[in-house]
């Protein structure tokens, strides 16, 4: 699966809508560049969309990016539009 947002694609990991090993990537509206950047995106992200599991949240956040599987077009200069049609690509 292909997600569209970071935030809402982790809240379906760990709410257990979506199981992990299915995600092939994320392309998130994001621009986090900086350890600092991913950092504060990360504490905010704990606080208002990974209530459930703040730890788990960003556990698979940062594995995700380890993984390479988080895609932030804003960082080479595109700017991210809503296609509509929720979080997931073909779900």
């Amino acid at each position: 699966m292909i997600g569209l947002s970071l935030s809402f694609c982790i809240m379906d990991i760990l709410e257990g809508d979506v199981a992990l090993e299915d995600v092939e990537c994320i392309i998130s509206g994001t621009r986090a560049e900086t350890p600092e950047d991913w950092n504060e995106l990360i504490e905010g992200y704990r606080r208002f969309y990974w209530k459930k599991d703040p730890d788990e949240g960003e556990r698979i956040c940062r594995l995700l990016l380890a993984e390479h599987r988080i895609d932030q077009p804003r960082t080479r200069g595109y700017e991210a539009h809503n296609i509509g049609g929720g979080h997931w690509v073909g779900y």
